[in-house]
């Protein structure tokens, strides 16, 4: 294992894809289904939190008067709105306040979930197992610590998009008044807002991307929280911004020709590999590969975490971490 802060070659993300390109091939052929579908499940536990939910649009209270009445071309009457409204503010508050906190546990849940099989699959991905339970529990603390800034950083970005909204609307009725200064206000409020919106998605997304990728094997290479490993991955940027800059280029090409590949995989099995588990087994190959690259760039940053053995669970004493 290198010693973090040695003297080393300039990182090279291009080096790191094909060092995880030969550490997947020798670890994953040849072929065994149980191994894939145990790598599979991990897979897709591991990706819980990092996709898109859907909604339901709930239906407005009765009593509203629609359909119109007859010979009406005025649209629905909403004369009684405001008194319905009024009269059932403490049924609406609390409905409101209950499903609040059912989505958020329900997104917490989910996030936890991701967080707990994040280090299983990094333990699998490194060592050349396929084991679920040993490293569940053996890194149980860390990826707690992990679920906590996760679940953080997805407040932040839910915060701050409220905010955005709420000036959005805000800006829309200064415009709609039809006053000059005003309009004026409301539309250079709308210009800030576009670049300020496309900012935060870049670097919620880029957040999210390096804890996964970077700050949970450094929690596991430490034995540390989540918290210091972030420390570590900040000295890593700062010193090789170049190095990170080219790996998350190669990252997007790489998430695309992955979309591209399984777009194309859906059309020749009429979808059937959509199905949860079922994509990261018969991708497993290009799953591992995404696991793995990260892992092999940390390994030239000094930071190797890759081997045959179980990766340690137990705490370093605090003279040990790097």
């Amino acid at each position: 294992m290198s010693t973090p802060g040695a003297a080393a070659p300039e990182p090279s993300p291009i080096d790191a894809a094909r060092e995880a390109y030969e550490h997947t091939r020798r670890l994953l052929f040849p072929f065994r289904f149980e191994r894939w579908l145990a790598l599979g499940l991990v897979a897709f536990l591991d990706q819980c939190g990092r996709g898109g939910m859907g909604g339901a649009m709930p239906g407005g209270p009765p009593g509203l008067g629609w359909p119109p009445s007859s010979g009406s071309h005025a649209g629905p009457d909403l004369s009684g709105l405001g008194a319905w409204l009024t009269a059932h503010v403490a049924l609406i508050v609390t409905v409101a306040a209950a499903a609040l906190a059912a989505i958020v546990a329900v997104l917490a849940l989910i996030l936890w979930i991701g967080s707990r099989a994040t280090f299983v699959y990094v333990d699998d991905v490194a060592t050349g197992r396929a084991e679920v339970s040993r490293p569940w529990s053996a890194h149980a603390e860390r990826a707690n610590s992990y679920f906590a800034w996760r679940f953080g950083l997805a407040a932040v970005l839910f915060v701050s998009m409220a905010v955005m909204v709420l000036l959005a609307v805000l800006s829309v009725v200064l415009i709609g008044r039809g006053e000059v200064g005003g309009a004026t206000l409301g539309t250079l409020l709308l210009i800030a807002l576009v670049p300020a919106f496309l900012l935060l998605l870049v670097a919620g997304g880029l957040a999210a991307q390096f804890l996964r990728d970077f700050v949970a094997p450094l929690q596991i290479h430490g034995r540390t929280s989540c918290g210091p490993a972030v420390r570590v991955l900040v000295g890593l940027v700062r010193a090789y911004p170049i190095p990170f800059l080219l790996y998350v280029i190669l990252k997007i090409v790489f998430g695309v020709l992955q979309g591209m590949l399984l777009v194309a995989a859906a059309c020749l099995t009429l979808c059937c590999i959509l199905v949860p588990v079922v994509t990261q087994t018969a991708l497993q190959p290009l799953f591992f590969f995404e696991r793995a690259w990260s892992l092999c760039l940390l390994r030239q940053m000094g930071y190797d975490l890759l081997g045959p053995e179980p990766l340690p669970a137990e705490p370093l004493a605090d003279a040990d971490l790097p």
